[in-house]
């Protein structure tokens, strides 16, 4: 893992993508979004770990994310890949609990990470935050909505 400094992102040109759960929400916010997260490189590195909460919500800038289930004969099941522009962590805005799924970084990745907590402050102090806040909640429903009543309960 190795945390990116400002200056390293802005000479990589590293931004945070206008399109999917940031759709609707103002250039404004989202500059301040990023100022307050940090971007992270990983290479073939465990970044979430299964049974424990996730300690920061990210996207992907570049690479892909594999994200894994484990057996009860602690194997692993291939459940979803991530690329550029997709999110994961979204529920620990809501509920910290422990991670169904390992993240997993499939070669070279570059994440943009910010903890739970900074964006809910985020999301209290910035009337700009109220169309993210309704992404995410677009999203969790739709997550929600694919899952069978026994997972959710």
């Amino acid at each position: 893992m190795n945390i990116l400094s400002e200056q390293q992102a802005r000479a990589r040109q590293l931004s945070l993508p206008r399109d999917g759960l940031l759709t609707g929400v103002s250039e404004q916010f989202i500059a301040e979004l990023q100022l307050q997260g940090t971007f992270v490189e990983y290479n073939q590195q465990t970044i979430v770990n299964v049974g424990r909460p996730a300690d920061y919500i990210f996207c992907v800038i570049s690479g892909r994310v594999d994200l894994s289930r484990r057996h009860d004969d602690f194997g692993k099941t291939h459940v979803a890949t991530l690329g550029p522009g997709q999110w994961y962590g979204e529920r620990e805005v809501f509920l910290r609990v422990p991670a169904e799924e390992e993240a997993f970084a499939a070669g070279e990745v570059i994440l943009w990470t910010i903890p739970p907590d900074i964006l809910r402050d985020l999301f209290f102090a910035s009337p700009g935050a109220v169309q993210l806040l309704f992404n995410f909640g677009i999203l969790v429903a739709q997550k929600l909505a694919t899952k069978t009543p026994a997972e959710v309960a």
